[in-house]
């Protein structure tokens, strides 16, 4: 049975195009799988969102995609293959046409060094089965007539593996081209999804832009997000942030009574999301300080406060010592008549499941 030679490779998934794609025509976008393109938005969205205060500020201040990188690598905490072409370092200059005809190539050489691995493999077994055939055989007339046979399917073994080595040599090859051909095309487009400000600035619009990348433009991924209703809902990191932006003005005036406004809404504001609320209130103490903290920088750049509050925030209130989590279970702060919740460690994460809402209203 022929098995998989290289590193991932697997044989069984080598088609040709499908018939859909054989009917495109030219120019026309390609169409990505709905279910693969949800996914991908989905992941994105969490990791994006549970890491905004930092990465979202670096995103919206890029200027080159070495920026780009740097940004999506400040995601350490979670595990998102999405992420890889948009991180990666080794990039090649290319444009779209060159993608597809590089692909292209690659597809005719993995084809290639599929039939010189088949090839490969039926000449050591008919080289084998001679030499268990001459060994089984006492005969001195037979085993010289084996053994003529033998040299040929040596030879012809030799010749088998020969093929397979140069074919697979060329595959890889053509497969670190194209990774960084694709590397270096998704961070040259979201970088230019960045700068276009044709979007809201949000974390699902940045996952729905690099969703279909490097398959297609950034454009054509958001679009695709429209057309089959990819539009999750905020996860309650974002909520969490889009909070502290709209109480905290910038530049703080009066930092007391910054804290004060935040307390009162988090207290007595009527919430649509209470879910949020309700986390930011159970961290107060790390809010707060956050606040504080993020205030005393007075050499940030102008429109990064929400972000350094929300960064800071995020560090302390999911990892801190035994010190600061008993000071944080003494200032929660509490509605009327609302009872202490027993402590179980940190919960404010988006759920990483279902959040993904199909509907006619996508902004992405």
């Amino acid at each position: 049975m022929i098995g998989p030679e290289l590193p991932g490779e697997d044989f069984s998934q080598l088609t040709g195009e499908s018939e859909r794609e054989q009917k495109r025509k030219p120019g026309r976008p390609r169409e990505i799988d709905p279910e693969s393109l949800g996914r991908a938005v989905n992941d994105l969205q969490f990791v994006l969102e549970q890491n905004w205060g930092e990465v979202g500020w670096l995103l919206r201040e890029s200027k080159s995609i070495s920026d780009v990188r740097n940004a999506f690598a400040k995601i350490v905490h979670q595990n998102c293959g999405y992420l890889e072409p948009f991180r990666d370092s080794r990039t090649r200059k290319t444009t779209s046409k060159e993608l597809r005809e590089l692909r292209k190539k690659v597809a005719e050489s993995q084809e290639r060094h599929h039939r010189n691995y088949a090839r490969r493999q039926s000449a050591r077994e008919d080289f084998d089965r001679a030499s268990e055939a001459r060994v089984s055989d006492s005969d001195p007339v037979k085993q010289a007539q084996i053994q003529a046979i033998l040299s040929d399917l040596a030879f012809k073994c030799q010749e088998a593996e020969s093929l397979e080595h140069t074919s697979r040599m060329g595959l890889e090859s053509l497969r670190t081209q194209l990774k960084e051909r694709q590397a270096y095309f998704a961070q040259t487009e979201i970088l230019g999804f960045l700068e276009s400000n044709r979007r809201q600035f949000t974390p699902r619009n940045v996952a729905c832009a690099m969703a279909g990348l490097p398959h297609v433009t950034a454009r054509v991924s958001c679009e695709q997000c429209a057309k089959y209703g990819i539009n999750p809902l905020h996860g309650m990191a974002f909520e969490m942030f889009k909070t502290i932006k709209r109480m905290v003005l910038e530049p703080i005036p009066d930092l007391r009574r910054s804290i004060d406004t935040m307390r009162e809404h988090l207290l007595n504001g009527h919430h649509i999301e209470p879910a949020h609320a309700a986390q930011l209130r159970k961290n107060w103490y790390f809010l707060e300080s956050a606040i504080r903290s993020a205030a005393r920088d007075t050499g940030a750049e102008r429109g990064s406060l929400a972000f350094r509050i929300f960064a800071e925030f995020s560090g302390t209130s999911t990892s801190h010592n035994a010190v600061e989590a008993v000071l944080a279970q003494a200032n929660r702060l509490l509605k009327d008549g609302e009872e202490p919740e027993l402590e179980r460690g940190p919960s404010w994460g988006p759920t990483h499941k279902s959040r993904v809402r199909r509907g006619t209203d996508s902004k992405c």
